[in-house]
């Protein structure tokens, strides 16, 4: 179409304009941040495309919210991402299992200290989880994983290094639990003890109601000066927040007589950097700039087309290490399937509707185009590189002519002879025109978005770009406000509960499932899933609800797109890895050879 030849090349112009504008931003800010330059300095600039929605231990839930956690904070276990298994972080070993499979014994690690000295205790595992849990927490978008879980947890009444969580109910993933709970200080947070006498039972009282006194220490743990302030954001792990420069860069600094220093065989505790700078660079060719002039040192968000533009210049490869690695992460387009009929309308109700919105999705093209073939096909909601993978589901073809049969079946016809379909429903003609919402800031999700509503316009469907900025677009997910958007999620090698995103009440919680997903039919497959501990049964119950969610189309499922990773090879250990965030910044050493050596951009 010419208007899109128009747009483009319109959106070019502005784009070199703002690419310009950015990069001279990209310049200043760095040197402000890292003074001077040179490959002597053993500091790791690590490249990030957003700014975290905050560094709150709850309230966020951003993947580069994670990814510092890896460096400021620690679980009770975590997944391994060289062996990828769940292992033991802050606790002995594994926890002993009762005999009916829902007692859970834990013994904590000698020697565990918080910053200030003091030891970490049982306290702090059960003020935590009281935290994690509580209905006075905004985590509503992550809680219910823990609420359907966690019943209680309580110290042993022998053993004061040691604890008992109890499970409401058999739980595939009960071992695991923790490994996204990050520890928190007890008496950093309530040095008063104002959860103490708060007791799990009230909390899980569908009749509970909080004291004044509770409520006022709630509202200020959910403040958002917790999420920006970096005295406030204390943690276990081997680095501090030091400085918190909004939309700019993360500094964290290498913790003096870090309780951990004396560990040299497990990765989560290495500390080799003395610094760790998260550079936010949102623009694509903004990043390519400064890696090109060695101004970053790790990425793992260039993007594709610039990392292969890097790989064909050799003094980039002579200075860096690069690779396309697979994970487990995926894209996709959710439809609303309960919207509120007055800001948003009934578009995707019907399945035929859904149905015909995944055929009108140019995905290989897209991934041809935009990600040069680097991706592959993503079809259920579980990623192909797990065993409960469900094999059986076909890709749905791009196909404009079924996406026209279907719309037709559904009652959407163009009976203005505007090239725009429409409907009477509840009595309002609807013309099918709608918002596709998705963050704004990367040009590869824009050409997407623009790809998509050229090959939509073809079978009668205008849609209409509507990006935003993360903290909105995530807001009005978890809100249901929206008629389709664009989004990702980030998986790992572990069991990913599928309560979080597809479960019904996550939708009545404005939890992760942003589009309305679901009945009593996947809501029992659910269960059956997280509640069947013999292998072959949670298997058949997880390719079962991938079935189900394939039928419904909830989702659009784009594909899973490869980690594109480059890391300096001033450093030692600069090893890759598939699961998330694909490299260890507290494990990369500087070489002997670079001490000393100034950098000199070729």
């Amino acid at each position: 179409m010419l208007y899109l030849q128009v747009l483009k090349k319109a959106d070019l112009i502005v784009m070199k304009q703002i690419n310009y504008i950015i990069l001279l931003l990209v310049i200043v800010t760095l040197g402000s941040c890292v003074d001077k330059r040179d490959l002597s300095n053993n500091t790791v600039i690590a490249h990030i495309s957003s700014n975290p929605d905050g560094l709150h231990p709850y309230n966020d839930n951003s993947a580069n919210r994670t990814y510092i956690f890896n460096y400021t904070q620690q679980t009770l276990v975590s997944m391994d991402i060289e062996k990828l298994e769940i292992k033991p972080q802050l606790i002995k070993s594994m926890p002993s299992v009762s005999e009916d499979g829902l007692e859970y014994t834990y013994e904590l690690k000698d020697g565990i200290k918080w910053d200030d000295g003091t030891p970490f205790t049982v306290d702090d595992v059960i003020f935590t989880t009281k935290v994690q849990v509580c209905p006075l927490t905004n985590n509503t978008n992550v809680k219910g994983n823990y609420t359907s879980v966690i019943e209680s947890v309580k110290k042993h009444p022998e053993n004061p290094n040691k604890f008992i969580m109890r499970a409401k109910t058999l739980h595939v993933s009960n071992l695991e639990i923790f490994a996204e709970v990050y520890m928190q200080q007890k008496s950093h947070w309530d040095p008063d003890g104002i959860l103490d006498n708060l007791t799990f039972e009230e909390m899980y009282d569908e009749n509970f109601q909080a004291s004044e006194e509770l409520t006022n220490w709630f509202n200020e743990f959910n403040s958002g000066n917790n999420s920006y302030v970096p005295e406030k954001l204390v943690g276990l792990g081997p680095y501090q927040i030091t400085e918190f420069n909004i939309g700019s860069y993360i500094t964290l600094e290498k913790k003096d007589n870090w309780y951990g220093d004396d560990n040299t065989t497990d990765l989560a505790y290495q500390n080799y950097p003395d610094k760790i700078i998260f550079k936010i660079i949102s623009d694509d060719a903004a990043s390519y700039l400064a890696i090109k002039n060695q101004q970053i040192d790790v990425s793992t968000y260039i993007g594709t087309t610039k990392l292969m533009k890097l790989q064909a210049i050799d003094y980039f490869n002579n200075n860096y290490h690069s690779a396309f690695m697979d994970q487990y992460s995926y894209s996709y387009i959710g439809l609303n399937m309960k919207p509120d009929g007055t800001e948003f309308k009934p578009y995707f109700t019907d399945q035929k509707v859904r149905r015909a919105m995944a055929h009108l999705v140019p995905v290989d093209e897209i991934i041809d185009v935009i990600v040069q073939g680097q991706a592959s096909r993503q079809v259920a909601n579980v990623s192909p590189l797990k065993k409960s993978y469900n094999s059986d589901l076909k890709v749905i073809e791009f196909d404009v002519e079924k996406a026209k049969k279907l719309l037709d079946e559904a009652g959407w016809i163009d009976t203005d002879k505007n090239n725009i379909r429409d409907k009477v429903v509840n009595g309002e003609k609807l013309q099918f025109s709608f918002k596709l919402s998705y963050m704004s800031g990367n040009a590869a999700t824009k050409e997407t978005v623009l790809m998509i509503k050229e090959e939509m316009y073809k079978a009668g469907i205008e849609v209409d770009p509507s990006p935003m900025d993360f903290t909105l677009f995530y807001k009005n997910a978890q809100d249901h406000k929206f008629d389709a958007m664009m989004g990702g999620w980030g998986g790992s090698a572990g069991y990913s509960d599928p309560m979080q995103l597809w479960h019904t009440e996550a939708w009545a919680s404005k939890g992760s499932n942003f589009t309305g997903f679901g009945d009593a039919q996947s809501d029992s497959l659910i269960n059956l899933a997280n509640t069947s501990l013999n292998p072959d049964d949670h298997i058949a119950a997880t390719k079962a609800l991938q079935k189900k969610i394939y039928d419904d189309q909830p989702y659009v499922f784009m594909y899973s797109y490869k980690r594109k990773i480059a890391i300096h090879k001033r450093f030692d250990n600069a090893n890759m890895y598939n699961e998330k965030p694909g490299v260890a910044l507290n494990n990369l050493i500087l070489k002997p050879e670079y001490r000393g050596n100034t950098l000199k951009p070729e």
